[in-house]
């Protein structure tokens, strides 16, 4: 159990660290394109590179010499077994019941999204589904499916500016990057990385 909590002390820290290089060389750059992915590469690598364990590198020596130290480290660990290994299993059983938590409510909005698919009339334009709806949070994008805001003329010059972002965002499709990003930020709530890592992808 220790090993898991000293696995997300390093996946924070890993984190922090890319993302203050971010800060420091990236953020004030004009190629927002490419900063994208720096922050989506980010997050990978903050998850995959814990995991890479030291050893794996070191030169191989006798493997009695392994066994007989997996056995010591087995024989002290077993003695220290004791109610701290229950705090341990109670804070990680938290942590999962609010992951579980953030990942409901992902899914309720991405299948609220698929209910306005049929609540609204579609238009369709070059491969694009365009919804004319009411909702105080349109427009918005998901995938190739476009809820406008019936309130925002299309042709005013507010409505062509939201209408080329977002067509932006369909055709880079920045759908799947949010989708990724939002379930990483599920699971790792705790990381305030992360979500700081969030907020600058949008």
């Amino acid at each position: 159990m220790e090993t898991v909590f000293l696995y997300l002390g390093k996946v924070i820290v890993c984190s922090g660290v890319m993302f203050l290089y971010y800060q420091l060389s990236l953020k004030d750059k004009t190629f927002h394109h490419y900063n994208r992915f720096y922050l989506l590469f980010a997050m990978i690598i903050s998850l995959l590179l814990p995991l890479i364990r030291v050893d794996d590198f070191t030169i191989e020596v006798n493997s009695d010499m392994y066994m007989l130290l997996d056995k010591i480290q087995n024989f002290n660990t077993e003695k220290k077994l004791d109610n701290g290994h229950i705090y341990f299993r109670i804070i990680f059983s938290a942590l999962g019941l609010v992951s579980l938590y953030f990942l409901g409510k992902l899914i309720f909005g991405i299948l609220k999204i698929r209910r306005l698919k049929q609540q609204f009339q579609k238009e369709s334009f070059d491969g694009i589904n365009f919804y004319r709806t009411d909702l105080n949070e349109a427009p918005f994008s998901y995938f190739k499916n476009l809820f406008w805001k019936n309130t925002i003329m299309l042709n005013s010059d507010v409505g062509e500016q939201i209408l080329k972002h977002e067509m932006v965002h369909i055709e880079q499709k920045h759908s799947f990057d949010k989708i990724f990003i939002e379930i990483i930020t599920s699971v790792f709530w705790f990381n305030p990385f992360f979500h700081i890592i969030k907020k600058r992808s949008v």
